[in-house]
């Protein structure tokens, strides 16, 4: 776990590493499959459904690992730490991508 800028949220959050995001994308990956097969066992739309519900295990693992209240599964998907690239040496913020040519937040190219 390290605090890190997120582009999405625009602002300092907990980024999961490796192995903290393989926990949350099971969990993730579970809220799906539940959403699923209730569909299928009650014969529902996706808008009669609680969907809230069915991801609540990742906003609490992601509680529980970071300290963080993320009110947003889908957000939490995006904080992992091997979606970004090193901190621009010109401002800091971590670059958008590991492979950026340079710095979204400030325009300062990548050497």
């Amino acid at each position: 776990m390290k605090i890190l800028y997120c582009w999405r949220c625009k602002m300092d959050v907990p980024m999961l590493d490796e192995a903290e995001f393989a926990v949350i994308h099971k969990l993730y990956r579970g809220g799906f499959d539940a959403t699923k097969e209730f569909r299928e066992q009650h014969n529902l739309s996706l808008g009669h459904l609680f969907i809230d519900e069915r991801f609540r295990p990742v906003r609490e693992a992601y509680a529980q690992m970071a300290g963080w209240n993320e009110p947003n599964e889908h957000a939490i998907m995006h904080h992992r730490l091997s979606y970004y690239g090193p901190p621009c040496k010109q401002c800091g913020k971590p670059l958008r991508t590991p492979v950026a040519s340079f710095c979204a937040a400030c325009g300062a190219e990548v050497q």
